[in-house]
C-alpha cells in the first residue's frame, strides 16, 4: 500500500501523501512532514486541515510541539460512510488496507493520552466510542449540542444506546430544553442550579474525559487518564448531589 492506493479511497493527491506520512512515522509534526514529503509547507498545513475535517488525523500537544496522529483505521470507514458515490467499491478497498495500517501503528506509533478531534465528524466519532460504554455520566448537556449535530443525529444516537444498554447519568443544564432523549430505565437526569451551568459538555467513561465545545466548528477534546477520570467522576458526584431530579415522560 502506498499514497497512490490511499487516493482510491476519495483523497486528493495531496491528501494521501500527508496521510500516508503520518502512518509511516506514527505522529509528526508538520516540519517532520515537509521534510519527508518534500512539498511546500503550505501544502502539508492545508492538508492536515482537511484531514483533521475527515476525522482521518488528530493531534496532540507534546511540550510545546503539536504532533499529528492517524486516527484508527476504521476513521476511514467513517469517512467513506459519508460519501454518497461509490460507496460500496471504495469501503471495500478500505478494509483491505485495514491490517495493514494496523501493523504499521502498532510499530511505530506512541502511546497518548491526550487527542483533539475537530468538526462534526470528529465529534461524532467520539461520540460512537462513547455508546458502546457499559456507563457514561455527563456534565451539562446544553441544547447547542443539538443545534450542531441535529434532532435526527441525537434520536439515532439515543435509540442505539437503548440497544447498547448502556447506563448513563446525565445532569442538564438549567436551561436545556429537551426535543431529542426518551424515557429509558438505564438513563438518570437532574437539572443543575442555574449557577452551576456549564460552557461545555463533559463526558466520563471507561477511565476517559471529553470535553465536547459546540460551536460552528466544534472541538473535542479526549483525555485518558485514571486519575483524571477519578477527579471528574468525584465532581460529578458533588454536583448531582446538588441537583434536581428531572422525570421523563
Amino acid at each position: 500500500m502506498d499514497a497512490i492506493d490511499l487516493e482510491k479511497l476519495g483523497l486528493n493527491r495531496n491528501e494521501a501523501k500527508v496521510y500516508y506520512g503520518i502512518i509511516q512515522k506514527g505522529q509528526a509534526t508538520a516540519a517532520e512532514l515537509v521534510k519527508l514529503l518534500g512539498v511546500h509547507r503550505n501544502i502539508v498545513y492545508d492538508n492536515l486541515e482537511k484531514l483533521i475535517e475527515k476525522g482521518l488525523v488528530s493531534f496532540i500537544i507534546d511540550g510545546t510541539k503539536k504532533k499529528f496522529i492517524a486516527e484508527n483505521p476504521e476513521s476511514i470507514i467513517e469517512f467513506l460512510k459519508s460519501k454518497k458515490s461509490n460507496i460500496d467499491n471504495e469501503i471495500i478497498k478500505a478494509q483491505e488496507f485495514l491490517p495493514e495500517i494496523n501493523k504499521i501503528l502498532s510499530v511505530s506509533k506512541s502511546k497518548q493520552d491526550a487527542a483533539i478531534f475537530r468538526g462534526i465528524n470528529g465529534v461524532k466519532k467520539v461520540l460512537y466510542q462513547i455508546v458502546e460504554a457499559k456507563n457514561v455520566w455527563c456534565i451539562g448537556i446544553t441544547n447547542e449540542s443539538v443545534d450542531v449535530l441535529g434532532e435526527i443525529f441525537w434520536k439515532n444516537y439515543n435509540a442505539k444506546k437503548k440497544e447498547t444498554k448502556t447506563t448513563e447519568y446525565l445532569l442538564w443544564n438549567s436551561n436545556y430544553i429537551n426535543t431529542v432523549i426518551p424515557k429509558n430505565s438505564r438513563s438518570h437526569h437532574k437539572i443543575l442550579p442555574k449557577e452551576l451551568d456549564q460552557v461545555t459538555e463533559i463526558e466520563i467513561w471507561d477511565d476517559k474525559i471529553a470535553i465536547f465545545i459546540y460551536t460552528n466548528d466544534p472541538i473535542v477534546i479526549v483525555i485518558e487518564n485514571k486519575e483524571v477520570f477519578n477527579t471528574y467522576q468525584k465532581q460529578f458526584d458533588l454536583l448531582w448531589n446538588l441537583s434536581k431530579p428531572v422525570v421523563l415522560k
